[in-house]
């Protein structure tokens, strides 16, 4: 069977006991799962002391399938001893049976800036299916994307003890028409979050210059993406009326409609891609393709500049075959 190891990490700015209280604590991991914030009819259901070795949790859900988890062994950071670290087995039953070793490190350490905290590291090794040997890259690109996820929610989770970010999977719904002037970039997943803000600041420098008002529809507009180099292109503008004069630097496009998987998502732009990953985790549960040829798109209800993070809404459209 195709083995494969997935592993990521990031750092905290609390100390390594706090960070493993919450970690080892399957209580909380609906709070920051990856996963489960995909399917909200997904049934979880604790198992024994969530926080002990033997104990778990299982989830049985239409989007995620079903699986449970269970800690192998518990290794608690001290005032002595400032490593931590959790071994638990990982169980799927539904789409297909399969069994994987799950890692956590937890220790000490000063971030880029000198801060102290801790760094994270979560690991898990496996083995697909031999009939899916060869979707053994993109697994490991898919499981990197959603490890990167939960851990940015676990370091909000730990560091302000909420998770700004609430999905609403709303369906197949109908794209409306847009044409937009805009502005194009290229970026890696990483990188996303600065590079469209940078992006958008210019498009919002043009537009004034050129004396066109900044207070009409935002969006931005992906055309496509690398999963094995986790980067993408994307254009970021304002819907304006067809035939309006393009600013110089900036490129005017026409979007069609189209039918497509609709998802809100309210809270911090940092945490679009749980949307993103709830629409296509919806789409392959109900057996429905990507449109590769048209592009997804994100709708901006309200702007950063006077809407607390925590309110932020954003529409995502991604298009059907």
């Amino acid at each position: 069977m195709p083995a494969f190891t997935v592993s990521r990490t990031t750092h905290i700015q609390s100390d390594p006991e706090t960070v493993f209280s919450i970690l080892s604590d399957f209580a909380t991991w609906k709070t920051w799962s990856p996963w489960l914030l995909t399917d909200k009819d997904a049934k979880v259901t604790l198992q024994g002391d969530p926080t002990a070795v033997g104990g778990g949790y299982s989830w049985d859900g239409p989007v995620v399938g079903a699986g449970e988890m269970e800690h192998q062994e518990l290794h608690r950071p001290t005032a002595t001893q400032s490593i931590g670290t959790i071994d638990a087995q990982l169980r799927f039953t539904r789409p297909w049976r399969s069994q994987s070793k799950v890692h956590f490190e937890v220790k000490k350490a000063r971030d880029e800036d000198g801060q102290n905290g801790t760094l994270v590291r979560w690991e898990m090794q496996g083995a697909l299916p031999f009939f899916m040997f060869w979707m053994k890259s993109m697994m490991v690109s898919l499981m990197s994307m959603d490890f990167d996820r939960g851990l940015r929610m676990l370091k909000e989770r730990v560091e302000t003890g909420d998770v700004a970010t609430q999905t609403v999977v709303n369906g197949i719904a109908q794209s409306q028409p847009y044409f937009i002037v805009g502005k194009s970039g290229r970026s890696t997943l990483a990188d996303i979050g600065p590079s469209m803000d940078d992006t958008i600041k210019q498009v919002h420098q043009s537009l004034e210059d050129a004396g066109i008002a900044t207070d009409g529809q935002w969006l931005s507009v992906y055309d496509d993406m690398d999963l094995k180099t986790q980067t993408l292109s994307y254009t970021s503008g304002m819907v304006v009326d067809e035939g309006t004069a393009t600013p110089p630097g900036l490129t005017a496009r026409s979007l069609p409609g189209f039918s497509a998987m609709h998802v809100t998502h309210t809270g911090r732009y940092e945490h679009l891609g749980n949307a993103w990953a709830a629409a296509y985790q919806n789409l392959r549960a109900c057996k429905r393709k990507v449109h590769k040829k048209l592009p997804g798109v994100e709708l901006y209800a309200n702007s950063p500049e006077n809407t607390p993070p925590e309110a932020l809404v954003t529409q995502l459209y991604v298009p059907l075959k």
